[in-house]
């Protein structure tokens, strides 16, 4: 991780092809590039780790990162990738708990961070822009919460139920002494 300076306008005019700040007036933009701080990362980067409390919102301005969850039986599932545009981190800026995933970088990527009293700040200070900010947050989480619910459907559809293994068991000889029988 390398922190980027950048000229406010620069930040400003990569901004406005995000759509979630593409609607934000331009009054309102312009003091969000002087409160944030921005950061490269290598591909292979850690940006968050699972389980440590992050005190930022992320929006990825360019590149990829993909989002990885611990599993029970394996070091760490790849459950998403989000491209240019997406935020994260979101739950940084609601709660002050550990976080849900780990999110590392995947080709070099350039990553606006704004901590949780800076986001307060702006959010108070330029309510239509936080009412424009919290609204995509919230579709953002949404659609991640539709993703996952499809991910968990798809898996459980696949799933032997207790049904499967006694159709099957028919078809096997009862016992071992049945097998060895044979």
């Amino acid at each position: 991780m390398k922190k980027v300076e950048i000229f406010p306008e620069a930040l400003f005019s990569g901004l406005i092809d995000i759509p979630m700040f593409s609607r934000i007036d331009r009054g309102d933009l312009d003091d969000l590039p002087s409160i944030c701080d921005l950061y490269s990362y290598e591909p292979g980067e850690t940006i968050i780790i699972e389980g440590t409390v992050s005190a930022s919102i992320y929006t990825l301005l360019s590149g990829r990162v993909e989002i990885l969850k611990k599993g029970h039986q394996r070091e760490s599932i790849r459950i998403n990738e989000l491209e240019s545009g997406a935020t994260f981190g979101e739950t940084s800026i609601f709660k002050n708990e550990p976080s849900t995933a780990t999110v590392r970088s995947t080709e070099l990527s350039l990553i606006m961070a704004l901590s949780r009293e800076k986001f307060s700040e702006y959010v108070n200070s330029h309510p239509r822009a936080g009412l424009v900010i919290m609204t995509y947050i919230v579709f953002g989480l949404l659609e991640k919460l539709r993703s996952s619910n499809e991910l968990i459907a798809y898996d459980k559809e696949f799933l032997v139920s207790s049904e499967d293994l006694d159709a099957m068991s028919s078809l096997l000889p009862p016992t071992v002494e049945d097998i060895l029988a044979r």
